[in-house]
């Protein structure tokens, strides 16, 4: 099948999507925003409707509903693609308006991670059923990837095991650079320190205290010298302890994100985490640890390279970019599509960078070109079945 009449399609409607994505970068909102998570949810939800796609929307209690968007359910399955729609920044540090548009760039929260990656999957969408396409083609958008899912929880994995069933390959659009793609991904971790020492006055009782800030550092340090380039990272976020300057503070909370490439790799980093949190420094302290998140790698695989290999060569062919493989250190959703057995792919959307920042931009021209490499992915994939 050729798919130059569905590039033709992306092309029109190129800029009724930079819109509907500048509309949906205009809802500022974090994953802990259930009520503006769920508005920005209506507004897609009525908008892919409009479009022509089926739609069903799933409840959650504690974040926001998720969105199945289908192209020809029913028929033969050719491809799942995933988005998500929290961002990181707080509301309001992108100021008023929250989306501006510079020359190429559109700058906003959400606007490449992963937002923009939710414009180019509907675009594409748009144009193969423009096109009469007939295989079944369907995106997934969820509400809490920035924070591991930890809202969600089993209910989500669950949702996303099912949602994938029978998909021949995964698409997952998250933010990407240049032309990257991304064949692996680490797997997420996070613990939380409860450190308790003894308090006291700091001028009466220094040498009878137990600074519970104090043991925190030393584990800091011993956790932070424990990372190892392309292995395993333990990166200390979030120290909270202390109530004033006089006083030696007798407990605080440590967050610790970990970063693993492995499975193995996991299992090893969780052994050090508990040998870091038993072990007291300074004597006399004690050291709880909960295990608050906890996302799998995305492993590299022999079929998610040749997934990769027809893409670059359907790239080249159409001239779309030579691309490259890469193995970035977030993580993303398609570790839960690979762990339910589907050959999965990440990194598939636009191009951007400055994400997680108040600086945070997507190039408006990668979102066509990266809407007709998945177009044509599909289109293939129609032929091969």
């Amino acid at each position: 099948m050729n798919p130059t009449p569905a590039f033709r399609s992306i092309d029109d409607h190129r800029q009724q999507y930079i819109t509907f994505l500048q509309q949906i970068c205009s809802f500022e909102a974090r994953a802990y925003d259930k009520a503006e998570i769920d508005r920005m949810v209506d507004f897609i939800e009525a908008f892919s409707r409009s479009e022509g796609f089926q739609v069903l929307r799933t409840p959650f209690e504690t974040c926001g509903d998720f969105l199945t968007i289908d192209l020809n359910p029913g028929a033969p399955k050719a491809g799942i693609l995933l988005a998500h729609l929290d961002v990181v920044q707080e509301k309001g540090v992108f100021g008023d308006p929250a989306v501006k548009i510079e020359g190429d760039r559109m700058i906003g929260p959400g606007t490449v991670d992963c937002k923009g990656g939710v414009a180019v999957a509907l675009l594409m969408m748009r144009a193969l059923s423009e096109c009469g396409y007939k295989h079944h083609v369907r995106l997934i958008l969820t509400t809490d990837e920035e924070i591991s899912n930890i809202l969600g929880g089993e209910k989500e994995q669950q949702f996303i095991r099912d949602a994938v069933q029978g998909f021949p390959f995964a698409l997952n659009c998250e933010v990407t650079e240049n032309n990257d793609v991304a064949v692996a991904r680490k797997g997420i971790l996070r613990y939380r320190f409860h450190i308790c020492g003894k308090g006291g006055h700091s001028g009466l009782h220094y040498f009878d205290s137990k600074n519970a800030l104090l043991e925190a550092a030393h584990k800091v340090i011993a956790l932070e010298s424990s990372s190892k380039p392309d292995h395993i990272t333990y990166s200390c976020n979030v120290l909270h302890g202390g109530t004033a300057a006089n006083a030696i503070p007798d407990d605080c909370l440590l967050t610790v994100d970990v970063r693993a490439a492995t499975q193995e790799a996991m299992a090893e980093a969780h052994q050090v985490i508990h040998q870091i949190a038993n072990k007291s420094f300074i004597g006399e302290t004690h050291t709880s640890v909960d295990l608050l998140s906890k996302r799998p790698p995305m492993e590299r695989q022999e079929s998610t390279m040749a997934l990769f290999h027809r893409l670059d060569a359907l790239s080249n062919q159409y001239q779309l970019g030579q691309l490259t493989a890469v193995e970035p250190g977030g993580g993303s959703d398609s570790a839960y599509t690979q762990a339910a057995g589907v050959t999965s792919i990440c990194g598939l959307g636009p191009s951007g960078g400055e994400y997680h920042t108040n600086r945070e931009y997507v190039e408006i021209s990668s979102i066509p070109r990266r809407a007709k490499l998945l177009a044509a992915l599909l289109y293939e994939q129609e032929a091969l079945s």
